[in-house]
């Protein structure tokens, strides 16, 4: 039938993305699994009545196929462990609830309600009603995403209120660098400020009013610093935020030091547990090579570090 030679994909409750697999798996061998179905020197009457599905059933597998294919593709990204996943979190939420997920005049009505379920499901989960959400670090990590700071997600009012949390993190983060440059000075270890510039001629009309350290000032300036972060071009979207921020460090050193902070931290638990599938995979390899005693150890550590 000029199919590829793929074999079936069986779904497994604990893998997220099987069922979409096994769907289009059944799908695209669809005439291949009917023709043995209906061959009887192959399937017995009997298994054929059991294992035959109806039309509306291969129907139904067509048309959740997009939904759950974007499910897979949005895990996927979320899963990620040698990429920053945090910072994804709620634009991938926001765009699932409010493009891919949203009700369509073409969908089948147990696709729209597969659809509604799983949008009511996610919002709930992911809480993108709470108060807390722009404290939240997720949410605080997609501010430090070059690629997410606009946060386009949001309505204009949420924007500007996680903006501004944005910038009183960045406030208390330059505080606490300069306390501890203070505590360092204190101790002995000579700490330069700056030019020495008391008693010194003002060199215009404007030094004398506004001060010979106005313009320093405000390269110190921790609001300019945010501002000019967020008016900066969002990067690409295939692009690394540890990358640009490896570049753009001393452009923003408050943000970068928060940056460092929060977007190294996993989005989800997923690579942690494949490291723990892979130790018990190990164990079991392992059994008839050890002895009990070395057995039960390895066990006991697999379940408890």
């Amino acid at each position: 039938m000029s199919l590829p030679p793929h074999r079936l994909i069986q779904s497994c409750k604990t893998r997220w993305n099987s069922v979409c697999d096994m769907f289009e798996r059944l799908v695209e061998q669809r005439w291949a699994v009917s023709a043995v179905l209906s061959d009887r020197s192959v399937t017995k009457l009997a298994d054929a009545r059991t294992l035959e599905l109806r039309d509306d059933y291969w129907q139904l597998m067509e048309d959740m196929a997009p939904v759950l294919g974007t499910l897979k593709c949005a895990t996927t990204v979320m899963s990620a462990e040698s990429e920053v996943s945090i910072s994804n979190t709620y634009p991938i939420t926001f765009s699932l609830i409010n493009t891919h997920l949203s009700a369509s005049d073409e969908d089948s009505p147990k696709v729209a309600d597969f659809k509604e379920k799983v949008r009511d499901s996610l919002g709930e989960r992911m809480k993108i009603q709470s108060d807390d959400l722009n404290t939240s670090t997720p949410m605080i990590a997609t501010m430090l995403d070059p690629r997410h700071k606009h946060l386009g997600f949001l309505p204009p009012a949420t924007r500007k209120s996680a903006h501004s949390m944005l910038l009183q993190m960045a406030t208390a983060e330059r505080d606490s660098i300069t306390a501890g440059a203070a505590t360092a000075g204190d101790d002995g270890n000579t700490v330069h400020t700056g030019p020495q510039r008391h008693g010194a001629k003002p060199t215009s009309a404007m030094s004398l009013l506004l001060g010979e350290t106005y313009s320093d000032a405000r390269k110190d300036d921790v609001e300019s610093e945010v501002d000019m972060y967020l008016k900066d071009p969002p990067a690409p979207l295939e692009s690394s935020p540890m990358c640009w921020w490896k570049v753009n460090e001393r452009r923003f050193p408050t943000l970068a030091t928060l940056a460092k902070r929060y977007l190294c931290t996993p989005g989800t638990s997923v690579p942690s547990e494949r490291v723990f599938s892979v130790a018990g995979l190990t164990v079991n390899r392992l059994r008839t090579r050890l002895t009990p005693e070395h057995v039960n150890m390895l066990i006991f550590l697999n379940k408890n570090i």
